[in-house]
C-alpha cells in the first residue's frame, strides 16, 4: 500500500516524463531556429517600463557609472539610508559603481550569514538596519518586469530580499521579450547557479480578506536602473 508523499511523488514523476517544451506560434516545439525575431531594444525597454510599473515597480534610464551612482545616491537619500548591501563590482556590470557611491557616502556593509541556525539568526539581526540592496541581474523580462538573479560567488541571494529597497542595476543589452525567449537562448540557465529566481516588483501579501501589504517577505521598494 502506498502513502500519499510516494503517490504524489510518483505523479511528478509521470509529469516529468511527459513533459513537453512550449509550442511557438506554428504550434510546433520551440527551438532555437524556429524563434521569432527579438524586439528591438528600446521596445522592449518601454515594454519591461510599463510592466514592472504596474507592479508598483520603478524603472530608471542612466547612461555610465556616474549616472547610475547618482541614481542610487539619490534613492539612498529618499528612503534615509546610509548603507547597503550589495553584490560584488563584477556582477553588478557597472564598473566602479561601488568606489562611486562610496564618494558619495553610501556605506557599503559586508556580510556572510553563517549556516549554523543560531548564528545565522544574529547575523540576519546585525544587517537589519541597513536600507538598500544593490544587484545586477542576469536577465529583464520585458512581458512581465521580471528580473532573473542567478546567485553564486559575489551574488548573494540576501541583497535582493533583505533590504527594505532592492535597486538591480540592468544593462538594457540584459533585455530579452520573455522568460520562453531567455530559455530558447540560454536552455542551461536553471544550471547556473545554486538559486534561480525571477523577481517581479516588490513583495506583495494579501491576506483572506484580499487586502494587498508590501514589503512582508522582500523589499517594499524595487527601482531598476536600465543603463545604456
Amino acid at each position: 500500500m502506498t502513502t500519499p508523499r510516494e503517490r504524489i511523488l510518483a505523479s511528478i514523476r509521470g509529469g516529468l516524463l511527459r513533459a513537453s517544451l512550449p509550442a511557438d506560434g506554428d504550434g510546433r516545439p520551440g527551438r532555437h531556429d524556429d524563434a521569432p525575431a527579438a524586439p528591438a531594444v528600446r521596445e522592449m525597454a518601454e515594454q519591461f517600463t510599463a510592466a514592472l510599473t504596474a507592479l508598483s515597480g520603478h524603472v530608471h534610464r542612466a547612461s555610465g557609472t556616474e549616472s547610475v551612482a547618482d541614481l542610487i545616491a539619490g534613492i539612498a537619500r529618499d528612503r534615509q539610508a546610509a548603507s547597503c548591501i550589495s553584490w560584488d563590482d563584477g556582477p553588478l556590470g557597472c564598473a566602479g559603481l561601488l568606489a562611486a557611491l562610496a564618494s558619495r557616502g553610501l556605506t557599503r556593509v559586508t556580510y556572510d550569514v553563517s549556516g549554523d541556525p543560531e548564528r545565522r539568526l544574529l547575523d540576519a539581526a546585525s544587517l537589519a538596519g541597513v536600507g538598500l540592496g544593490v544587484t545586477g541581474a542576469h536577465a529583464a523580462l520585458a512581458d512581465t518586469g521580471g528580473l532573473v538573479l542567478v546567485s553564486g560567488p559575489g551574488r548573494g541571494r540576501l541583497v535582493s530580499v533583505l533590504p527594505p529597497v532592492h535597486v538591480a542595476v540592468v544593462e538594457e543589452r540584459r533585455l530579452r521579450p520573455s522568460l520562453a525567449a531567455l530559455l530558447r537562448e540560454e536552455p542551461d540557465l536553471l544550471d547556473a547557479g545554486s538559486n534561480v529566481v525571477i523577481v517581479a516588483g516588490p513583495s506583495r501579501t494579501a491576506d483572506i480578506e484580499m487586502t494587498l501589504t508590501h514589503g512582508v517577505h522582500g523589499p517594499k521598494h524595487v527601482h531598476v536602473i536600465l543603463v545604456a
